[in-house]
């Protein structure tokens, strides 16, 4: 190549800037999603693993219903070439101060499950404590140096050596690594709010409540690998192994510590014995109690050890899917920017080399050689590709995965990530932008690069007109105007550039009816759940069934309209292929009234579900996650009973977390026990905040109220996360329309130049230039309109496929996208379109119609 054909090249880069600069800046859109989404999946699991490497997350877990003794950390201990250990005594309580529901849990002396801390220091004396991030959320007076006071029941008031602390510190915990979520309890409403952490000695009990294990096989091996899940598969049985015999070594400490208190009251029984007749009806009943003890001593069972892995932690197995989700839109949302910008490219560069025709039949005419004329294209195309590839990957490996990680930040009480750069994303990414302009360039020139220079040198011969068949249709011809007929002509001439315009305004209309879709589906929540779905405004819990004085109390509540009393309990979902999920457990003392506080219908037809003795009914989000079906069976667990199997009687629609209602008879057949009746779904009369304060306030005055839940605060904190997904929904549209700009601009610019001659002429015959500026017009708006209308179909399956790939467990997003949504997608493409014509109008009162109109023979 000589520095003629250098020059050659830069000149042709100079004088078509505008080509050149379109064409990288769609490479640039195309390559910035491809690897900024594909990025995304794997740089949160990075900033995941990274964090439970470096707070030293357990790996297991192990409780026992009656305990974990010294005998079971000595078993441990014995294995401490393989594990590390820590045991933490903790206790759950309901606040009746503040209808908080939390676990306090003394400081442990190991190194797992290390705190982060926020804002202060950790406890250094007995009376200093540090509490959760998120009870600065849910109680905003909580702040550094307060006062911070337990006030729960009278039993377990007594199980603290202490009651009041100062406040010295705000921590998050690796174990809850979901902001909201802190598990289940069988205290209060049965789900914890948040927790704290006191000095040792500040508990009472003499066992621990868990034991936090890591095993060193499993350090540097990263979490949700195949290789992990196999490891600590193998971990877990060994564990169980190592523990196996101390259920009944702890069953025979258990009753001699029994007998050993029942001695002295049996000695008194023997010696009262000796002093009164066998007949005694005193004697007969301190006998009887002895025995009835004795009865009960013999009948402790072996405690039950329940063994754990990480998956139990609340989002840890929620987070991985989440990524996996992004990981799946990673791998088709990206391709509609491919795809476009590959089918723009193509016909960017077919016009580019239709342009060149009489350059490269001198340059072969020269005795310039095929190879070298072609490389002209090759480097203009490739440069393009390369300088759109070098800013595409460097935005958006940069921007989208902190977009991305900063709406599911909301979420997550992990630290911010680090950007990683996948190399073999980004080859892939630099393999298809050159493909989008070299090989369309190939494809074009391997015609033309095999003609005779005398050919190239002359005009490329105009496409043959055709009849169309609306010409046909003689009644609505002779009705068009010349400009009407003349612009149908057009249309129907250049086919390839009215598929290549109809498609890449599709696609750019189909992203922003997925973006505004996602804004749809998820503000519907709040309106379908909280105002169609449920007509209850708060959930009132007891320590047991509803007595008299308890009743009167809520009756006499000025806020109160009616209540169904109900058994509620937090329920298990477990199978072995699913992430365990947390369910309320629902069961109405008189099940025909559920219907007036609850909305049990199908989704899809509005069929209202009564309940009935034949099975329950759960909500559609967790038959799908099990993938369950009417008259299937779903494996529950309640506290720490054994897993049990419902029948699903019916699939109710529901969008906010899971729920199971059943009858009273079908609990008791499935638990072998009545239901206790331990709290009220309760309505208001109206809805003022401070009324609904108070009235929580005043019922927990009330002895045996444990927790009073306002639907108005759950709505509040369960829709704050969802507010951020407005994030994406911004990346859709301001992405699409970018896009549609850029791809409406340079199909434009080409149409314009290739009938610069046409135009010049018409310039020429007279027309003004508002006019030439419609000629074109109206082939473009007839071209958006077909755009828009085939992007409608192609938006609601991209929005079908990103609801289905982007929900998280514990939410259905609703699936219906506004019309309004549509009109809004639709005059955005438009406004598109009348901005390039805005464009293309100063373009076009430039023409010089002499250079235009001059001869090239």
């Amino acid at each position: 190549m000589t520095k003629s054909f250098w020059k050659l090249l830069l000149r042709e880069i100079g004088s078509s800037k505008a080509r050149f600069i379109s064409i990288m800046l769609i490479i640039f859109l195309g390559v910035a999603f491809y690897t900024g989404i594909r990025a995304t999946g794997p740089d949160m699991l990075q900033a995941a693993t990274d964090y439970y490497a470096k707070q030293n997350l357990a790996t297991n877990s192990v409780q026992s219903t009656a305990g974990v003794t010294q005998s079971d950390l000595a078993v441990l201990h014995q294995h401490r070439d393989q594990i590390s250990y820590q045991a933490v005594k903790y206790l759950d309580i309901n606040q009746l101060n503040n209808n908080q529901v939390v676990r306090v849990a003394e400081l442990p002396s190991g190194k797992l499950n290390r705190v982060t801390v926020v804002s202060g220091h950790l406890p250094r004396r007995a009376n200093e404590i540090v509490l959760d991030q998120q009870a600065r959320t849910l109680q905003p007076n909580l702040k550094l140096g307060a006062t911070y006071r337990i006030a729960t029941t009278s039993a377990l008031n007594r199980q603290f050596t202490r009651r009041t602390f100062k406040i010295v510190g705000f921590v998050n915990s690796p174990r809850y690594i979901e902001r909201t979520t802190r598990g289940v309890t069988t205290v209060g409403k049965g789900t914890l709010d948040y927790f704290a952490l006191v000095k040792p000695g500040t508990l009472t009990q003499t066992v621990a409540s868990r034991v936090d294990i890591g095993f060193k096989n499993l350090r540097g091996v990263t979490p949700y690998t195949a290789k992990y899940k196999r490891l600590n598969k193998t971990n877990s049985a060994q564990l169980k192994r190592w523990l196996a015999p101390q259920a009944a070594k702890r069953q025979t400490q258990l009753q001699r510590q029994a007998r050993a208190k029942l001695a002295p009251q049996a000695a008194k029984v023997q010696a009262l014995a000796q002093q009164l007749p066998a007949n005694s009806p005193v004697l007969q009943k301190a006998q009887a109690q002895i025995t009835h003890a004795q009865a009960a001593i013999t009948a402790i069972a072996q405690p039950t050890y329940l063994f754990s892995s990480r998956a139990a932690n609340p989002g840890y197995s929620e987070y991985h899917e989440n990524t996996q989700r992004v990981v799946a839109l990673s791998a088709v949302f990206p391709l509609f920017f491919i795809a476009i910008a590959a089918l723009i490219c193509l016909t960017t560069m077919t016009r580019m080399v239709a342009e060149l025709r009489v350059q490269m039949g001198t340059l072969k005419a020269l005795g310039y050689s095929n190879a070298t004329i072609g490389s002209e294209f090759i480097l203009y195309g490739g440069l393009a590709s390369l300088l759109g590839t070098l800013l595409g990957v460097g935005f958006g490996v940069n921007f989208f995965p902190r977009f991305i990680a900063q709406a599911y930040g909301s979420m997550y009480n992990l630290p911010a990530i680090n950007v990683q750069y996948l190399w073999g994303d980004i080859l892939i990414a630099l393999v298809i932008a050159l493909a989008c302009t070299i090989g369309s360039a190939l494809i074009v020139l391997r015609v033309d690069l095999h003609s005779l220079p005398a050919t190239l040198m002359q005009p490329k011969a105009p496409k043959a007109g055709k009849t169309l068949w609306l010409e046909r249709w003689h009644g609505l011809w002779r009705r068009l105007n010349f400009n009407q007929k003349i612009t149908l002509r057009n249309l129907f001439r250049y086919k390839q550039r009215l598929l290549m315009t109809v498609l890449g305004i599709a696609g750019c209309m189909a992203m922003m009816i997925t973006g505004f879709g996602l804004k749809d589906s998820i503000g519907d929540i709040s309106v379908k759940q909280f105002n169609q779905l449920w007509h209850y405004d708060a959930i009132v819990v007891r320590n047991g069934s509803q007595a008299a004085k308890q009743r009167q109390a809520l009756h006499r509540q000025t806020l109160y309209k009616n209540d169904l009393v109900v058994k509620q309990s937090q329920v298990t979902v477990e199978r072995s292929d699913v992430a365990n999920q947390t369910a309320t457990l629902d069961v109405p003392q008189h099940p025909q009234d559920l219907n007036s506080f609850v909305v049990l219908r199908n989704r899809i037809s509005h069929t209202a579900y009564h309940l009935n003795n034949r099975g329950a009914i759960i909500d559609e989000k967790l038959a799908k996650l099990y993938d369950v079906k009417v008259g299937d069976q779903l494996p529950i667990k309640l506290g720490n009973r054994a897993l049990k199997h419902v029948r699903i009687a019916a699939i109710a629609e529901n969008y906010v977390n899971h729920f199971i209602y059943l009858s009273p008879s079908y609990y008791q057949q499935i638990f072998g026990a009545k239901p206790v009746y331990n709290g009220n779904l309760v309505q208001f009369n109206h809805h003022g905040q401070k009324q609904q304060n108070a009235f929580a306030n005043n019922l927990l005055k009330t002895p045996g109220m444990l927790n009073v839940t306002l639907l108005s605060t759950e709505k509040k904190n369960n829709f704050q996360m969802l507010d951020t997904m407005n994030l994406v929904v911004v990346i859709f549209v301001v992405a699409a329309g970018a896009l549609a700009l850029v791809v409406l601009y340079n199909l434009t610019n080409i149409n314009v130049s290739e009938r610069i001659r046409e135009l010049s002429t018409i310039k020429v015959l007279g027309f003004y230039d508002g006019e030439v500026t419609m000629y074109i017009f109206r082939e473009n708006l007839i071209l958006t309109a077909l755009g828009i209308f085939f992007g409608c179909f192609l938006g609601d399956w991209l929005h079908s496929y990103i609801l289905t790939t982007a929900e998280t467990d514990s939410l259905m997003f609703s699936p219906g996208i506004h019309w309004v949504s549509y009109v809004y997608a639709a005059l955005l493409t438009l406004a598109f379109s009348l901005l390039v014509m805005a464009i293309m109008h100063r373009k076009l009162k430039r023409i010089n119609m002499l250079d235009a109109l001059a001869s090239v023979d």
